[in-house]
């Protein structure tokens, strides 16, 4: 009997064999050019503003260097060999198409190859395709771009597709078109297992509906000049593209030092940073302000999602928020963080997605990954829940006909011991975020064996984690009457109705999907499509979706 890795490595190799191509443009003949050549003109002024020294610090220009990404990539060729192509379409566009790819498992990238350049994005066309890398690129030598007036010396166009969301969609939604998503019993869902569907969770938002782009928050415009001897503008976009991996930017400064980019770099996490304390607000519902001894003290913390996408949000493993709340004088010490374990201890909540294999439970095999054990991520403002991106394992209040809430309230009590000695009872909280985690590191090396991918990635991990930032911070103090007296109790009554226990959901009883639909409402990745079935096993929902495919090139 052929095992379901064996299966997928079958199909896709014989999907290549037919030369069966994911609909977008899979090779060009002009040359990319080298970001290099744009700094001439993109760079060296406003030292911390200007499009090139903004992107070199960016996660975007590194997404091929990321340790963690070439392990992950490493794993996943091993459980479906020429499954890679699907991961360095995005992480390495420009070596994508012009063949250095081959073999699928990035071992043919140049030194040079760093990640997404700028011919990558400023070649591309306006797609009807917003997943998996399915990106069209011109044929020709024009930079695109949203300035209606460049006056570049080179060939320049202008294109409406720079300010919308649906290009950062083609690679910040990932479906895997070899293996259908099933619910937690088993049962096929008629849609590509959604590894991590970024964009669809804004395209299914208010922000969406508001046209509130992912530019505007990672790319803002402020005044200043786009090119060295151009004029000052009001619309100058930056191309810091901040977003939650400050683990990529410090492996990067300490595994490449030859680059010379410790400057940029070090502006990158700094953006990083800003970016995470502006994705929250952090509150106290109606706080007490005065306790007695013996009596319990509820506090009901609210995390209010303000990003346009789940909180948190991308690559599944390892990313993390959590709440920790620190009142010692109750007994209350939940959530800090053990950096000899790499976890939080008895965290308050964590905010996480956990994905794995029907049968066997949950696991990293991004390859085979065919069910979502569970999902409280906070959901974005106003967003319509699908089946795509229903919670699992909470449920969320709604706040109008099938839109959910986009905050969570953890309520914590504790006990106010009847010796205590004190005016008032300080109480400290934090919302964590963490993008790698060492439980998670520490399996991919494992996995790995002798190869040197994992070796690299322990070290980085080892000199050049930052550790979880801090998003947001609050303190209060409750006082205590002077005059209450009690028998004595227990100090410290930690509620344990919420958190997390083991890894295993502990809130709400089922770990089942809260949207009522098994279908996908934003369409197929090629796979499945409103109005038409969706096929009920593996093979079907492989091959329907990748025969139906068109080469697409422009």
């Amino acid at each position: 009997m052929v095992s379901s890795a064996g299966f997928l490595a079958l199909m896709v190799l014989g999907l290549q064999t037919a030369q069966v191509e994911l609909p977008g443009t899979s090779s060009v003949s002009v040359f990319f050019q080298d970001p290099g050549v744009c700094r001439g003109c993109h760079g060296g002024f406003d030292e911390d503003a200007t499009a090139y020294e903004t992107w070199i610090g960016s996660p975007m220009a590194h997404a091929a260097r990321n340790p963690l990404y070439l392990s992950a990539l490493l794993e996943a060729e091993k459980d479906v060999p020429g499954v890679g192509d699907f991961c360095l379409r995005c992480h390495a566009p420009a070596a994508w198409m012009e063949g250095r790819c081959v073999p699928t498992d990035g071992s043919g990238l140049f030194d040079t190859d760093g990640g997404v350049t700028c011919s990558a994005c400023h070649r591309m066309q306006p797609s009807t395709w917003q997943r998996n890398g399915q990106y069209l690129v011109a044929d020709d030598i024009y930079m695109r771009g949203p300035l209606m007036d460049p006056m570049a010396p080179h060939r320049a166009e202008f294109s409406e597709w720079f300010e919308q969301s649906e290009l950062c969609g083609s690679c910040h939604d990932l479906r895997n078109p070899l293996v259908e998503r099933v619910d937690l019993d088993g049962t096929p869902m008629g849609m590509p297992f959604p590894e991590q569907v970024t964009y669809t969770e804004w395209a299914t938002s208010a922000f969406a509906t508001e046209s509130i782009s992912c530019q505007d928050c990672h790319m803002p415009q402020g005044e200043g000049r786009v090119a060295m001897d151009g004029p000052v503008r009001p619309d100058r976009s930056s191309h810091a593209l901040a977003g939650g991996n400050a683990f990529l930017l410090g492996a990067v400064a300490f595994l490449r030092p030859d680059l010379g980019l410790a400057t940029e770099l070090v502006r990158g996490q700094s953006r990083i940073d800003a970016m995470l304390r502006s994705a929250v607000d952090f509150a106290v519902e109606d706080p007490p302000t005065t306790a007695g001894r013996g009596e319990a003290v509820a506090l009901t913390f609210r995390v209010t999602n303000l990003s346009g996408h789940k909180l948190p949000t991308g690559y599944p493993e390892g990313r993390r928020v959590w709440l920790e709340v620190a009142a010692p004088d109750v007994g209350l010490v939940r959530g800090a963080f053990d950096t000899a374990t790499g976890e939080p201890v008895d965290p308050v909540v964590t905010y996480e997605a956990i994905q794995g294999q029907y049968g066997i439970g949950p696991g990293h095999r991004l390859a085979l990954n065919d069910a979502i054990f569970f999902d409280n991520r906070i959901p974005p403002r106003g967003l319509v829940v699908t089946a795509t991106t229903a919670p699992v394992g909470v449920t969320y209040p709604e706040v109008s006909p099938g839109v959910l809430a986009h905050w969570d309230d953890v309520t914590v009590t504790a006990t106010v011991p009847c010796d205590f000695v004190g005016d008032a009872i300080e109480v400290d909280a934090r919302l964590w975020y963490q993008s790698v985690t060492k439980r998670y590191v520490d399996t991919l090396v494992a996995e790995n064996g002798g190869d040197p991918r994992g070796g690299t990635l322990q070290v980085a991990f080892e000199e050049a984690d930052p550790g979880p930032a801090q998003m947001a911070t609050l303190s209060l103090s409750i006082a205590i009457d002077p005059a209450s007296t009690c028998d004595p109790v227990d100090a410290g009554t930690p509620d344990s109705g919420v958190g997390r226990d083991g890894g295993a959901a502990i809130r709400d009883g089922g770990l089942r999907d809260a949207g009522a639909a098994i279908i996908d409402e934003e369409g197929g990745c090629g796979c499945s499509a409103p109005g038409r079935g969706a096929p009920s096993s593996l093979l079907g929902v492989g091959l329907l979706g990748l025969l139906t495919w068109r080469r697409r090139r422009r």
